[in-house]
């Protein structure tokens, strides 16, 4: 009972707020996927990548990628944030439930809040710089080869592939759509693929800028 009453701050609308949690989520996970394979452009050259910053350029459509990804970022922080613990109790009450199951899926659930706030910070960094520094292989390659913002898209890169596969994990198996086992298995396989792509596009950036 006191975990319930921990993680529902307001039973009745659970189901809107989780509805959005989970649409909201979804489409970040989209982004997420659609976003390294720009990035991964690098790989056929940088004619490539520069052909794709300029059609979004020439278009317009980084601003409106921009002030999407805010509407959709902001309406699942407030989903996951309208269903968290806030205070002090409530948090003790999900970690002492955490220890005493110890059941994976509920650790993943823990780190997954943890790292969703550590998400926060870095993605709206990101954002802020690509917004006013623009998109270009020359920019780019400028800031991997710094070490702190290496450091930076690191960790970001990590983060953000971690939360998304426990987070459509889920939602998956939440709604009964897969077998909960197979489906960590496939999405582990998928999160190493794009950490992959990923650490390859910011070491070809890396030697570009070096």
């Amino acid at each position: 009972m006191q975990l319930q009453k921990a993680l529902s701050y307001n039973p009745r609308g659970d189901f809107l707020v989780e509805t959005a949690q989970m649409v909201s989520g979804l489409l970040l996970v989209l982004f997420l996927w659609a976003h390294m394979l720009f990035v991964a452009s690098i790989w056929l050259g940088q004619g490539s990548f520069n052909a794709l910053a300029g059609f979004m350029d020439r278009y317009g459509l980084l601003p409106l990628t921009i002030v999407l990804l805010v509407l959709i970022f902001g309406t699942h922080i407030g989903a996951v944030m309208r269903r968290m613990p806030r205070q002090y109790a409530e948090q003790r009450t999900v970690w002492r439930h955490a220890k005493l199951i110890h059941h994976g899926d509920t650790w993943s659930w823990v780190f997954q809040s943890i790292t969703g706030s550590a998400i926060i910070i870095l993605a709206v960094v990101h954002i802020a710089i690509v917004s006013f520094a623009g998109i270009s292989v020359h920019l780019s390659a400028l800031r991997v080869a710094n070490p702190g913002f290496l450091i930076f898209y690191i960790v970001l890169l990590l983060l953000s592939e971690y939360h998304a596969s426990v987070g459509l994990y889920r939602i998956l198996v939440k709604w009964g759509f897969v077998n909960r086992h197979s489906m960590k298995r496939v999405l582990n396989v998928v999160s190493l693929l794009f950490i992959v792509v990923g650490g390859v596009s910011l070491g070809i950036l890396y030697s570009l800028g070096a």
